[in-house]
């Protein structure tokens, strides 16, 4: 308004006939009626910016509320005050439902009929896109779907957007605009609850009974993820196949619950297509999140890919830290080395769990000649009473230790307090890969379970009816199998825990000999006292098939009810198979 107004006042400065006088006056009164009439005003909806703020549209058509007939050919045209900063990887996402959207089968949807309905959403000058109105691309069939479609953007900066409706006469249907808002960017789709989430570039199909959905992600070259991308899936009800770059990745789904897996972007190719076949809920393909390096943030994962994760992809050279997907209170280390996983974790050992030791710090003098573990696995209270105890006596840290620290209280692991460090809850564990390949499977499976024990009530309760009740001969073997090994055994949590654990390091059907005859024939071995607390061997065998048989007995008892509640087994924490 104001500009009219300079512009008028210079006219009537310059004109000094009436009659031209008489004409400035009506072209103003003209210029005001069309000023009041086509002004923008703001939309019934808003632009979330990634701020978190709401970004008021504005626009001079009749679409201000929302609702868009798709029986009128029209283009709506909405902008924002000042435009938006986009930074990279960013989305638009237009929230919207139909209604009324007439089925369309048998002789017309032959003819085309339906290709006469088209929603066009542009964005500046950067890309338009054909929003889908039905499910089908994703064999869903929902009447009036409320859709969340997520386009990426390769623009910097938002200034308008506009809808624009090819219609077609009495069809009777409407979109309502829900809202847009700016999000990071993925590709492919989420059908749970009441609103579907898609992309483009994501096709589902389903075959006859005996055949699984397929799913194929698969963004054109203009569009893909430039960075790291991880691949999330949810809601599986079955097995699961994954098929990325040559890689096939294995799924075992189960009853538990605990059915979503995140395939991290070392697993993934850095281009090309993914493909999913199974039936599942969710499958969405984003940038894997920026993470800091000191400390690191743990990578989300499954023990099967913790397991063959590539030491060329690990962000430091001498660990890598990640959080177990179906357990996101546990933390599981893999260290280059036992040397390396020594300057972590060994002092905590020793003030954990080593007979002479518990409940103080020991230097590295103290201890230098005396064997660590080869893996390790401690509760958040044990590691709280460990640094709390350092800060409180001065005891020296190594440089390795104060990392643990900060990535224990980044993590949530331990948390600073007025009286120094306490749990915040979960739990640690370990593994290196100076192990053999199947020690680190069966220190994976041990130390899991340690982390599960640590973190769930229920779960040590039932371990407690299982030791109540364990065979007595069997019982006195293991508590001193576990003196042998230098653990602590006036602490009753320990060997409880201990006990569970070794039962459940390896499967059922190994767990008799390995008991009965390795175990056993180590400690016969070992020295006259230690004999002695073993029953009579069998001379035919050369072993002990009663202790045998009772620690199988165990050990599937233990499987069973990690069967029930997780979907794990003895000797397998694991989901993933590649």
């Amino acid at each position: 308004m104001r500009e009219y107004l300079l512009i008028l006042t210079a006219l009537k400065g310059r004109v000094l006939d009436p009659t031209a006088n008489k004409y400035v006056f009506v072209l103003s009164a003209i210029l005001l009626l069309g000023n009041s009439c086509f002004a923008e005003k703001p939309a019934g909806f808003v632009l979330a910016g990634i701020d978190g703020e709401s970004h008021p549209l504005y626009s001079s058509s009749n679409g201000l509320a929302g609702v868009f007939s798709l029986s009128k050919t029209k283009r709506y045209v909405y902008s924002l005050d000042q435009g938006l900063d986009v930074p990279h990887g960013f989305s638009l996402e237009i929230d919207y439902r139909l209604h009324g959207l007439p089925e369309i089968s048998g002789r017309d949807a032959a003819a085309g009929a339906g290709e006469n309905y088209h929603v066009i959403l542009r964005i500046d000058d950067d890309s338009a896109w054909a929003l889908p109105l039905g499910l089908e691309f994703l064999a869903i069939d929902r009447p009036n779907p409320r859709i969340r479609y997520t386009v990426p953007l390769r623009t910097a900066r938002v200034k308008k957007i506009s809808l624009e409706i090819k219609g077609v006469k009495k069809s009777g249907t409407e979109l309502r605009l829900n809202g847009l808002r700016l999000t990071e960017r993925f590709y492919g789709f989420s059908a749970k609850g009441e609103t579907v989430q898609a992309s483009p570039f994501v096709s589902r199909v389903c075959g006859g009974a005996e055949e699984e959905p397929l799913i194929l992600i698969n963004p054109d070259e203009a569009y893909r993820i430039r960075d790291k991308r991880i691949l999330f899936v949810d809601g599986i009800n079955d097995s699961l196949e994954i098929t990325t770059g040559d890689a096939t990745i294995l799924y075992m789904a189960n009853d538990s619950g605990y059915n979503s897996l995140t395939v991290p972007a070392a697993f993934l190719a850095s281009a090309g297509a993914v493909q999913v076949s199974g039936r599942v809920e969710t499958a969405v393909l984003r940038d894997a999140p920026a993470r800091t390096e000191t400390p690191p943030e743990p990578i989300t994962a499954d023990p099967g890919f913790i397991l063959l994760y590539p030491r060329d992809k690990w962000r430091g050279k001498n660990f890598e830290v990640f959080r177990w997907e179906s357990f996101p209170d546990i933390l599981i280390f893999d260290t280059v080395s036992y040397d390396f996983q020594d300057k972590l974790f060994k002092r905590a050992a020793f003030f954990a769990e080593k007979k002479g030791f518990k409940g103080r710090l020991a230097g590295d003098e103290e201890i230098a000649e005396l064997h660590g573990w080869n893996a390790h696995d401690y509760s958040a209270e044990t590691l709280a009473r460990f640094f709390d105890a350092a800060k409180k006596t001065s005891f020296p840290l190594l440089e390795e230790e104060l990392t643990l620290r900060e990535i224990l209280i980044e993590s949530g692991i331990i948390k600073v307090s007025e009286d120094g460090f306490v749990a915040d809850g979960g739990a640690v564990i370990s593994i290196s890969r100076d192990s053999a390949d199947y020690l680190r499977l069966t220190f994976m499976a041990h130390e899991a379970f340690h982390g599960i024990f640590f973190i769930d009530e229920e779960f040590r309760e039932f371990c407690e009816q299982r030791w109540a009740g364990f065979d007595i001969a069997a019982k006195r073997f293991i508590t001193s199998y576990f003196d042998f090994q230098q653990y602590d055994v006036s602490d009753s949590f320990l060997v409880l825990n201990e006990f569970m654990a070794y039962c459940l390091q390896q499967g059922v059907s190994a767990s008799g000999k390995y008991f009965g005859e390795s175990l056993a024939n180590r400690m016969y071995e070992s020295s006259p006292w230690r004999r002695a607390t073993l029953p009579p061997r069998d001379e035919e065998s050369g072993g002990w098939p009663g202790i045998a048989e009772a620690f199988k007995r165990e050990t599937a008892a233990l499987s069973d009810y990690a069967a029930k509640r997780w979907g794990l087994a003895a000797g397998r924490v694991w989901r993933v198979r590649l």
